[in-house]
């Protein structure tokens, strides 16, 4: 593997309606296929090689099938690219978790996390399974390494990849189909080329 290139999926309804995501498996809406569409054709002029794993949720699958497509190759999708599971916070819009779960809101508004929420993933866990995917799937690539993912799980991605604290602000949020590349040192540190990079149709 030459670079490693996070790619969040398309915009959803849920999205829009600014309810919390997780786990649950919500489609992308039709300006979520166009971005994924636009990404693809920007990316193809991109990337070399690409071997696409994807996070098996449809907004993730299906935007990276348009990659694919786009560069004439597979999706192999894996588990562990799956979204941060926000247990009792998933389906509920911002408004309704603040008011629903005001202690563990008010902690999770500030950069920290809840201190006890039923079925919530901790940064610790996600950046875990994110670091294992990369482990088990950059030997395989020749080039390009194409993790296509979420917002939450690729953030806890790069903020481990680069040393940083898990709550760290200096990595931005990632925006729908932007992405974000990297490329390993000899020493095992990481350097970030480009981040929310997004297509400019």
């Amino acid at each position: 593997m030459k670079r490693l290139v996070i790619v969040r999926h398309g915009e959803t309804d849920w999205n829009v309606e600014r309810r919390i995501q997780g786990s649950s498996d919500v489609h992308l809406n039709a300006l979520g296929r166009a971005q994924a569409a636009a990404a693809a054709d920007a990316l193809a002029g991109e990337l070399v090689s690409p071997l696409i794993v994807a996070s098996p949720l449809a907004r993730a699958l299906d935007t990276a099938q348009a990659v694919a497509d786009a560069c004439g190759t597979e999706v192999t999708t894996d588990a562990r690219l799956v979204e941060r599971t926000y247990g009792v916070w998933e389906g509920l819009t911002v408004a309704e978790r603040d008011a629903g779960y005001p202690e563990a809101s008010a902690t999770w508004n500030v950069g920290n996390e809840p201190v006890s929420l039923e079925g919530y993933e901790r940064h610790e866990a996600v950046a875990a399974r994110m670091r294992e995917a990369l482990a088990n799937w950059q030997d395989r690539a020749t080039n390009d390494l194409v993790f296509v993912t979420h917002g939450s799980s690729g953030r806890m991605l790069i903020l481990d990849l680069m040393g940083l604290a898990h709550n760290s602000p200096l990595i931005g949020y990632l925006g729908n189909c932007t992405w974000s590349i990297l490329t390993p040192f000899r020493t095992g540190a990481w350097t970030l080329h480009e981040h929310n990079a997004r297509a400019r149709r």
